[in-house]
């Protein structure tokens, strides 16, 4: 019988082993390149400790004064820095100091909002303090501008008339808030002669001028001022049921806390007109 060699035919053989062959190069050049890349990253790690060390040593030839210069340490300077560009400087600034720009921001947003309220606001021609102690007066704030804008001139020069009503409460016995708040509201106003012109329904702690001596013969006067309950002011207010003490005073000049003596009598004469306006309207409109 004739010997066979075997079922795998030869020329497989060959081509197995030239395969093997390879494999065995390719991972024997893989070994070298590795070898060459750890050989190299060593030598790397190498100078650079070897760097370090150098600009270690000149840097304390420097603090102990035994060289005045190094050109190792110069390379440490802003010419061998990395150049960033302006999105990273931004960056890094926002992640350094983030909490300071916004603080910033909205310190600047609110300096910018009053300076544009201030700038935008409208200065009264005139400021009327309403003092009382229940809401009837409150309630026609809106009727009591328009009633005295109708008396009063373009005092500031800004070609148009405007006068507030400047509300206080001496309702005390409401809450602690409010009762504290409007406290603080009529002592402010008590040390500041910046409005003089005054509407209430009672005695108040302001001092008032007394004008029965300069109209005796006038009733619409009592020691507080001009009594304001007639048909003029019935129909300007909307209000039939108006108190018969209601009346219109102004106040005294005299030194205060915030304000020269002086000052507040200027105050008194440019207010004094629209007194005298109102005085000869409410007395027109009795006869």
């Amino acid at each position: 019988m004739e010997k066979r060699d075997g079922f795998i035919p030869k020329e497989d053989i060959e081509f197995e082993r030239e395969l093997r062959r390879q494999e065995q190069e390719d991972a024997a050049e893989r070994e070298r390149l590795e070898q060459e890349r750890r050989e190299a990253e060593e030598k790397q790690r190498a100078e650079y400790e070897k760097t370090l060390q150098d600009r270690k040593i000149e840097l304390m030839k420097l603090k102990q004064g035994v060289i005045e210069s190094s050109d190792v340490i110069k390379e440490e300077g802003p010419s061998a820095k990395e150049k960033r560009s302006l999105f990273q400087r931004v960056s890094d600034a926002w992640y350094r100091s983030k909490w300071l720009i916004v603080f910033a921001a909205v310190m600047i947003g609110a300096f910018a909002f009053i300076m544009y309220d201030t700038l935008t606001a409208v200065q009264p021609d005139l400021t009327v303090l309403v003092v009382s102690s229940d809401s009837a007066l409150y309630y026609r704030s809106v009727e009591l501008e328009e009633f005295f804008e109708g008396y009063c001139g373009d005092l500031n020069g800004d070609g148009e008339v405007n006068v507030m009503i400047y509300n206080i409460s001496t309702d005390y016995e409401s809450d602690l808030t409010t009762s504290t708040a409007s406290q603080a509201q009529l002592m402010s106003q008590l040390q500041s002669g910046e409005n003089v012109l005054l509407v209430s329904d009672q005695p108040t702690d302001f001092i008032l001028t007394d004008f029965r001596e300069q109209y005796p013969d006038d009733e619409h006067f009592n020691e507080y001022g001009l009594l304001l309950n007639c048909q003029l002011t019935r129909d300007a207010l909307k209000w039939e049921a108006m108190p018969e003490d209601i009346y219109l005073g102004v106040r005294s000049a005299e030194r205060l806390l915030s304000t020269g003596k002086e000052q507040m009598q200027a105050r008194i004469d440019e207010a004094m007109p629209v007194f005298e306006k109102i005085r000869e309207a409410v007395e027109a409109s009795e006869k």
